[in-house]
């Protein structure tokens, strides 16, 4: 009976698209269908479905070779369309006419299905663990274990029926003294020889805020309580700041052990024996894990074109267009060594250059499109553009529950190859996104320009919600990050050795560093930087002219590790922060903050959790002459603090940053305890000419508790020139 309703609405939609195209014949395009219950030996009609998505595309690279370019539709059933390795789509898939804008190849759900394309592959033969050595006393008589898949080598997530499982995590610690780069000191008992040592990873913050390595270890030495990893970490191993955000006190924890296997839903894996230890949280009647899923591969799709790497010129595929589809159940990547990290690193190492990090990945795309898919339990990234990427499109998408990043566009690496630009990511919902790799952003534009970030409704994230970045001067060592991105036979020798971060030399450089005239606009960010420190809603730094910030609503971002909604860090100039409303958030370092020449205009700053240590609006390390601070709104917390800062690097005594090098006017604040507040400071601006239009006084906006920022008829900021703004147009567009 199942078959026959199958069966029944396939034919139905073949009825659908004849009405839907009218009077075209259906000879002018190739239309193909997949169900999970098809077979790959039918003709790939409404009534006899392919059974495959990689033979369905085998079928229309007949129909190529036969000559026939008409456009070429794959429409999927619902269920999960399992890939055993990597489909790849190449330059004979898309649109090979020079100036065609059209879509030549589509793969599409079927109207009111939700087909899953995942890189899962059932783990079934479960046995009771009768017992184990290493296993917790809790855990016993609770443990499963079943055989590694032999379609698989190792693999690092698993899933069941609700998504994805945690990998058992032994309890944190902190590193007794400092080490080097692949040389951990620990605590006796927190690191041991254990029977799968080769699978074991140790989690650290790296003595750093902002990121978060997993690295394999090599060798542990118990009595001297050292252990040394395969792989080195970006920084130094040792501990974290005083000042930097931990939620449980620690830096550092194990995970993939039988000893740390102590709650349901988690399990360990032993590549050596080849077993997988799993405590189940969806069970069958016998109490045996249902529904067990592992991984085959870190990426399910590959589009890519013909890349000339030392080249200027690269061969992109065109056309392809992805509709409907749910993306799911792909590995993330590991660390595996030196080569392959030292130097490839984007800034931080947030991720990695031209990596297979993404379940749908582009290398080399133009005039591509993903619009209403899904990206969800998976253990990488969702989606990401590199090297070559121009007007290409991703719309109305959820991307959730994520190991790794939302979005990424990364061109190539500093130099004269701008490559990857003039792309839009509109309307998308990304949340609960960097749940492995805690410092993955929600969107990143790393050496990618021009493109435009609209209406995306970002929150739940380990980190940042948007980067705009390059953040590496051209003569940076090899081996240090983003070390080897850097194209030097393309930058001359002047510039690589004159790097100083002042505005001067940025201009310079600028050329070479293609984050530029990227619009960030009307997007809608919360719950921000939950996981690590000294993350942002939106940080821009390193980057190019022109990047606009503006309509954005950053709000609730309640955790204490956030320094500022929006910040634009180290070497970076010429942005303009527009029309951005700051409501709600704890932002213990400020509000805006500025390390450069930017302008800041016309946002409102209201009902901050905490009187910043370092000003609302914070100017920072540099000079900052000519930066325009005009027609913003400003309240302050009931403890005060102050409306701006003058911010130097520690111990800094030359070319600091001052608020009388700016052009600073028109703009308004208050302070509903103290109408002193900005006495002082109107007096020094004001002997300078500059201030002299502000004003002390309630913004009377008409209902702040309910989101409501525009502005009562008597309000002064009426009386400035300030422009309302209205955050029920930021965020997502309700279709």
């Amino acid at each position: 009976m199942k078959t026959i309703l199958i069966q029944f609405k396939w034919i139905l939609f073949s009825l659908c698209i004849i009405l839907l195209t009218g009077c075209n014949n259906s000879s002018e395009k190739i239309e193909l269908y997949v169900s999970i219950s098809g077979d790959d030996k039918s003709s790939g009609t409404t009534v006899a479905p392919l059974a495959s998505i990689p033979k369905a595309l085998e079928i229309v690279r007949e129909f190529r070779k036969k000559r026939n370019s008409n456009p070429a539709f794959i429409y999927l059933s619902g269920g999960r369309h399992q890939l055993n390795k990597t489909l790849v789509l190449g330059i004979e898939d898309g649109n090979q006419k020079s100036n065609s804008v059209s879509t030549q190849l589509t793969f599409a759900a079927y109207p009111k299905e939700n087909p899953i394309v995942s890189a899962g592959i059932s783990v079934n033969g479960w046995e009771l663990l009768q017992s184990h050595p290493e296993l917790p006393q809790v855990a016993k008589g609770k443990v499963w274990v079943a055989d590694i898949p032999e379609e698989i080598d190792k693999f690092y997530t698993l899933y069941d029926g609700k998504g994805r499982l945690n990998r058992a995590r032994a309890e944190g610690f902190i590193p007794t003294k400092m080490g080097d780069k692949r040389t951990v000191h620990f605590p006796k008992g927190k690191i041991k020889n254990w029977e799968n040592l080769k699978d074991v990873e140790l989690n650290i913050r790296p003595s750093r805020a902002w990121m978060i390595n997993m690295l394999p270890l090599e060798s542990v030495d118990e009595e001297k309580l050292v252990a040394k990893t395969k792989v080195s970490s970006t920084y130094a191993m040792g501990e974290l700041a005083h000042w930097v955000h931990k939620k449980d006190g620690n830096s550092a924890w194990i995970e993939n052990t039988l000893e740390a296997l102590d709650e349901p839903g988690e399990w360990v894996m032993n590549s050596k024996t080849r077993k997988i230890y799993l405590w189940p949280r969806i069970t069958t009647k016998e109490g045996a894990p249902k529904g067990i899923l592992a991984p085959t591969t870190n990426e399910l799709i590959r589009v890519e074109g013909n890349i000339d790497y030392k080249g200027t010129k690269d061969q992109p595929v065109k056309g392809i267009s992805f509709s409907g589809i749910t993306f799911s159940h792909a590995d993330r990547r590991a660390w595996v060594d030196d080569k392959e990290q030292l130097g490839w690193g984007m800034q931080h190492d947030w991720d990695m250059f031209d990596a297979p990090t993404a379940a749908l990945r582009f290398r080399g795309a133009e005039n591509c499109e993903v619009i209403n898919c899904k990206f969800i339990n998976s253990g990488g990234s969702g989606v990401r553009f590199d090297l070559y990427a121009q007007k290409n499109n991703v719309e109305n998408c959820e991307f959730s529950h994520l190991g790794e990043a939302g979005i990424l566009l990364a061109g190539y690496g500093p130099g004269t190859k701008d490559v990857n630009h003039h792309n839009k990511i509109i309307n998308n919902h990304i949340h609960h996104f960097s749940e492995i790799t805690w410092h993955s952003p929600g969107i990143w534009a790393w050496q990618s320009g021009y493109n435009q970030i609209a209406h995306n409704f970002i929150h739940h994230s380990g980190y940042a919600g948007i980067l705009i970045t390059n953040r590496i001067e051209p003569d940076r060592k090899l081996n240090g990050e983003g070390g080897r991105t850097v194209r030097h036979h393309e930058i001359p020798d002047e510039v690589i050795k004159n790097t100083k971060e002042n505005y001067e030399n940025w201009k310079v450089r600028e050329k070479f560093n293609h984050s530029r005239h990227n619009i960030i606009e009307y997007n809608e960010i919360t719950n921000a930087v939950q996981l690590l420190s000294d993350g942002n809603c939106i940080y821009v730094s390193g980057a190019g002219t022109g990047n606009i910030v503006r309509y954005n609503y950053l709000h609730d971002n309640l955790e204490h590790s956030m320094p500022a909604p929006i910040r634009c860090d180290d070497d970076q100039h010429e942005t303009l922060i527009f029309g951005n409303v700051l409501y709600n958030n704890y932002a213990f370092s400020a509000g805006i903050a500025s390390k450069g020449v930017n302008d800041i205009i016309n946002n409102i700053i209201v009902a901050p959790r905490v009187a910043p240590r370092f000003g609302y609006i914070s100017f920072e390390w540099v000079p900052v002459t000519g930066s325009k601070a005009h027609k913003n709104i400003i309240i302050s917390h009931p403890d005060g603090g102050n409306a701006y800062a003058e911010r130097p690097r520690k111990n800094q005594v030359k070319n600091l940053p001052n608020l009388e090098q700016t052009d600073m006017d028109g703009n308004l604040y208050y302070h509903s305890k103290n109408p002193n507040w900005m006495t002082s400071h109107f007096k020094r601006m004001r002997s300078l000419g500059k201030e002299k239009m502000s004003q002390f006084g309630d913004p009377m906006f008409i209902d702040v508790e309910n989101a409501n920022f525009g502005f009562k008829a008597d309000s002064p900021a009426l009386k400035l020139g300030i422009e309302p703004l209205d955050v029920s147009k930021m965020g997502m567009i309700k279709n």
